[in-house]
């Protein structure tokens, strides 16, 4: 039986936690502009402080939105990284604190930092690598909130608002900015490809909240974040984009109706592929044509000596952060240069075995018919799962940390499939 003090109680906490979301973002804004980063970092911390205990959930979904204010305060990343650091301690004390009964998820994401962490303690090679342990450490952050999520997961759908809110806003302030490098659209301390990575994400979030929720608010949002990815000039982000795209508009269709969209995509496509030249032309700008098979080609012969590599040390791999020194000193590439391939730099550096466990994180969460909002987040996982074959960006909190929270969500709702198995129609809600 419900009791006075337990409501109350009830009451006070979503107070608390609703007041800790809208005031700390205008707060660590201001305390970043005018009295510096410490200053900002401290207060988010306080922040967090005050909402994990009581409400996780809703301190996820800050953190998630104040992880691209930081990234616009300071491009250096100090700020955002001590944040998520910050977070993720705050997460695990509360969970160590409070116990937690361990699931096959948990496990395997224990599994997955162990073998990442003595890949980089212990490495098999032995190269001068400057701060290895720097990756390593933002790695493991990620996987504290993929933790953090599968323990206190939060709203899917608020998840989506938050990412499609907070990416129509950097889009936005990118453009505004017009940052540009060889006419590609950087920004944030990040390169071209790996901002196109970052956006991507945003777009799939905007355009599955114009479909699952209300359509007229969110297309202006779409089409923000579609003008600012197509100026990065990125084909792995267009990749990315179209695959997360495709989840969002055809999750619950009837199988008819994803054939016919296959048929009609294809015969869109081969109309183009004569005039194969002119449309990468129009997409890549003034990268010209032998730039793009220069780096294709690149990093193919970078891929297939991370697969040698990852097939001669399958246990342990070569140690963490050691391939582009591996590579350059390689007689059959002989540069500096990094997998451009996070599933077989994990096979490389931490071995076969920690790059299972990755998939099989993977496979958890998105194996199953998702319903709604969290078709959204089976959506933008899916999107990223593609870029992680075109870059490198597990170790990128910026563009990795609505990927951990969405997955963790995923994961959480697999585990309570028994008790919430439809999870309701994959229809559009009307506007009212």
């Amino acid at each position: 039986m419900a009791t006075g003090r337990a409501n109350m109680r009830s009451v006070f906490t979503v107070v608390i936690g609703r007041m800790g979301l809208l005031a700390a973002g205008p707060a660590a804004a201001y305390l970043a502009l005018f009295h510096g980063a410490t200053a900002a970092v401290a207060a988010v911390v306080i922040c967090f402080a005050l909402v994990v205990w009581p409400r996780p959930d809703v301190a996820l979904l800050l953190l998630l939105g104040l992880v691209p204010l930081a990234a616009i305060i300071d491009t250096g990343g100090t700020v955002m990284t001590a944040m998520i650091g910050g977070a993720v301690a705050l997460f695990l004390l509360r969970t160590a604190l409070n116990g937690a009964r361990l699931r096959l998820d948990l496990v395997l994401i224990l599994l997955l930092a162990l073998a990442v962490g003595v890949s980089c303690v212990l490495p098999e090679e032995s190269f001068p690598v400057v701060e290895p342990w720097k990756g390593c450490g933002f790695l493991l952050m990620g996987l504290g909130l993929l933790a953090a999520s599968v323990l206190a997961p939060p709203d899917p759908r608020r998840i989506a608002q938050v990412v499609a809110g907070s990416g129509t806003g950097v889009a936005v302030y990118l453009m505004v900015r017009g940052e540009y490098v060889s006419d590609r659209l950087t920004g944030l301390g990040l390169n071209a490809n790996y901002l196109g990575a970052f956006l991507a994400l945003f777009l799939v979030a905007t355009v599955g909240m114009a479909r699952f929720h209300r359509p007229w608010p969110w297309l202006l949002p779409a089409v923000v974040c579609a003008s600012a990815l197509l100026e990065t000039r990125s084909r792995g982000a267009l990749v990315m984009a179209a695959t997360g795209l495709a989840c969002v508009l055809l999750a619950g269709r009837p199988l008819r109706y994803k054939v016919l969209a296959g048929l009609a995509m294809l015969a869109v496509l081969t109309p183009l592929t004569g005039s194969r030249d002119s449309v990468e032309q129009d997409l890549m700008g003034s990268r010209a044509s032998t730039e793009l098979t220069a780096n294709t080609e690149v990093r193919k012969q970078a891929a297939l000596l991370a697969l040698r590599v990852a097939l001669d040390h399958p246990l342990r791999g070569i140690g963490y952060a050691m391939f582009p020194e591996y590579a350059r000193a390689a007689s059959s590439l002989g540069i500096y240069i990094n997998t451009h391939n996070d599933f077989l730099r994990l096979a490389a550096e931490c071995g076969l075995v920690t790059c299972v466990l990755l998939v099989t994180l993977l496979w958890l969460g998105l194996a199953r018919r998702c319903a709604t909002h969290h078709a959204i987040l089976q959506a933008l996982c899916v999107s990223y799962a593609v870029g992680l074959f075109f870059a490198n960006t597990l170790t990128y909190l910026l563009a990795s940390t609505p990927f951990w929270i969405s997955l963790g969500c995923l994961l959480a709702r697999s585990a309570r499939r028994k008790e919430d198995p439809g999870g309701g129609p994959l229809t559009a809600p009307s506007a009212t």
